[in-house]
């Protein structure tokens, strides 16, 4: 029957829809995004709003339009090009499910132009990965298979959970592409790479996703070739471990509707393939399917679901079972959009042969032209679809003529520019000879003249060279005679102030010698003025002579002491002068002569005939001509002057 016939390729375009990767509309992952938007900053924020919209699109399609749309805003108030990639190819998945391919094909160009070889690789992967996606759905396989390949080939050498992800997603869509016959070699190859990818994967949906993958790989590898039941049996055997890996992992899944498409799958296998007595497995995993797919508000599932237990009711001749299998498929889809119509107008055509079969042609009819109103909307459909696609293919065209033109044009130019290029060269180059020409002689004429102001320099330097020898030549013989002239009068200072000292020593001792005359000749006066007061009358008068005697006799003791000093040390008063710059007394001379004899102030005070305040201040006075300090030792200093 038709229905039967078209089930297996609906039922493998219905695993394609479902498991695209932008399906994510369950609640647990809208809540994960949203707590993870409010602490994210950066390019991070309006790449999880573009994974928001995607995952919020089956629940609210114009909300998800609204949050990817402020997200693109977002990404271009800041300039980062790696949102702004990322939100554009988000854009374009909304825009398909809206049938604005279009548009979605806009803004995957402007994801394209937006990548460059410093864009991340996982976003980078993700752009042309949804260009291929698309490519897939407009049914472009070459242009979708190179995107794909390209997808893939960004994120080799990358194993975040994004870039695993992609390439779960990227595998199976090449997959895909190969599948019912193409080249079901091809497809095992990528479905076998997109289940090694979804074992490493964190994501639960990506096993499910692999398993199914491999599975519809066997299942496509089988259909080509019949007599090989063992791949069928393998087929099967991959859609028992995904269903097993979902009740495993049930809370983990996100997209529960796979496990519904995957039991729909092993039941039509088993009505179709196997004898009826595996009925009961066929019945086994359709319930399951309608089960899952109430709980995920799976229509079509459902709807499918009915069309093969009403195939069973057909094979038992139950023509009334069948028909109300089919009606509550149809009512399933009651509410859903127009892109159901073709599941529709098949189970209308279902009905009809029912009906047919049965006996009632009435109804037969009735059902037959609404199968005709069903067809007649999935042709138009088409018919637009493929209007559709001869203009865009129209327009490719033009586009192409025109890059066509564009290059050779630009060849053109280019050729054109080779030509200015060359020409602007061989003038730049004979300039260049030029200015190097005269660079070269404005050199050798600075060089020159620079030589010459060196030699000039040099000329210069060395006369003031020899000025300056001759200079020093001048100031050493004038410093020469100079300290020749210090010589000569320092010479004749020497000797003059020697001249002087003798002169003062003889001086000196001839004072002294005539002194000691004169008081040898007073003392034999002193003696006969003695004799006679002893023979006065009058007793006082003679004490009175006697005392002034004596006095005058240790007077003259006196000067024989100095004369003594005089004699032994007759360099002593020569020192002293010389010390006092010949400021020196004669009495001054003969306090000194009486410090060095070692007498005290008392003593010197009683031999001169003076009060000892005045030995003190003639003391202080000495200093002052000697040129001591107030701490310097006047006594000591004196002594040392006679011991010299």
């Amino acid at each position: 029957m038709p229905l039967k016939k078209c089930l297996p390729v609906f039922l493998f375009l219905l695993i394609w829809l479902i498991i695209s990767p932008e399906a994510f509309a369950q609640s647990l992952i809208i809540d994960s995004l949203s707590k993870e938007l409010k602490f994210a900053t950066g390019k991070e924020k309006p790449i999880i709003m573009a994974e928001l919209a995607r995952a919020n699109f089956e629940k609210d399609i114009k909300k998800s339009l609204r949050i990817c749309q402020d997200a693109i805003t977002m990404a271009q108030k800041h300039h980062d090009k790696d949102a702004e990639a990322f939100c554009y190819a988000s854009m374009a998945h909304l825009l398909v499910q809206q049938n604005q391919e279009q548009r979605a094909e806009k803004y995957l160009d402007s994801a394209v132009m937006k990548v460059d070889r410093n864009t991340a690789p996982a976003i980078a992967s993700f752009v042309w990965f949804r260009k291929g996606w698309l490519e897939v759905v407009q049914g472009n396989n070459d242009k979708a298979m190179s995107a794909l390949l390209k997808a893939d080939q960004l994120i080799k050498d990358t194993d975040n959970r994004r870039a695993i992800n992609y390439k779960v997603l990227i595998n199976h869509y090449m997959a895909s592409i190969y599948a019912y016959g193409s080249d079901t070699l091809k497809q095992h190859k990528y479905a076998i790479a997109c289940l090694a990818a979804a074992r490493r994967s964190i994501f639960a949906d990506d096993m499910q996703t692999g398993y199914m993958t491999v599975a519809h790989s066997f299942f496509s590898a089988f259909e080509k070739d019949m007599s090989k039941h063992s791949l069928l049996d393998s087929s099967l055997a991959y859609h028992r471990r995904a269903l097993n890996f979902y009740s495993s992992n049930k809370e983990r899944i996100l997209l529960q509707s796979n496990a519904s498409v995957t039991a729909l799958n092993m039941a039509n296998s088993y009505f179709k393939y196997y004898p009826p007595s595996f009925r009961d497995s066929s019945f086994k995993y359709v319930n399951l399917a309608l089960k899952i797919a109430r709980t995920t508000n799976g229509r079509e599932v459902i709807a499918n679901g009915y069309g093969i237990l009403s195939e069973y009711a057909l094979r038992d001749k139950d023509f009334k079972r069948a028909e109300e299998y089919l009606s509550l498929g149809i009512a399933e889809l009651a509410t859903l959009s127009n892109g159901v119509d073709i599941t529709r107008s098949r189970m209308m055509l279902g009905l009809a042969n029912i009906a047919e079969s049965s006996g009632d042609l009435k109804k037969a009819l009735t059902y037959y032209k609404q199968y005709n109103a069903y067809h007649d909307k999935v042709f138009d459909v088409q018919k637009l679809a493929v209007t559709q696609q001869l203009e865009e293919q129209y327009h490719a065209s033009q586009r192409e003529n025109e890059i066509a033109r564009l290059k050779e044009r630009n060849d053109y130019n280019r050729r054109l520019n080779w030509l200015y290029v060359l020409i602007g060269s061989t003038g730049i180059i004979s300039l260049g000879f030029l200015l190097s020409s005269y660079h070269y002689k404005l050199k050798a004429s600075q060089q020159e003249q620079k030589m010459a102001n060196q030699e000039r320099e040099e000329a210069e330097l060395l006369a003031k060279l020899q000025q300056a020898d001759a200079t020093r030549l001048m100031l050493e013989k004038q410093e020469a005679e100079l300290k020749a002239a210090l010589k000569e009068e320092e010479s004749a200072r020497l000797q003059a102030q020697q001249e002087l000292l003798q002169d003062r020593t003889d001086w000196l001792e001839k004072a002294l010698l005539a002194g000691t005359l004169k008081i040898e000749e007073k003392n034999t006066i002193l003696e006969m003025l003695k004799q006679k007061a002893s023979q006065a009358d009058s007793p006082v008068i003679a004490r009175q002579i006697g005392r002034i005697v004596n006095q005058n006799l240790r007077m003259d003791k006196n000067s024989e002491e100095l004369k003594s000093i005089a004699d032994i040390h007759p360099g002593f008063f020569r020192a002293l002068q010389n010390s006092a710059g010949n400021t020196l007394t004669r009495l001054d001379l003969k306090y000194c002569s009486y410090i060095a004899m070692g007498l005290e102030n008392k003593d010197i005070a009683i031999r001169l005939g003076v009060e000892p305040k005045s030995i003190r201040m003639t003391r202080y006075r000495l200093k002052q001509k000697l040129n001591l300090s107030k701490t310097d030792n006047l006594d000591q200093f004196i002594k040392t002057s006679g011991e010299n």
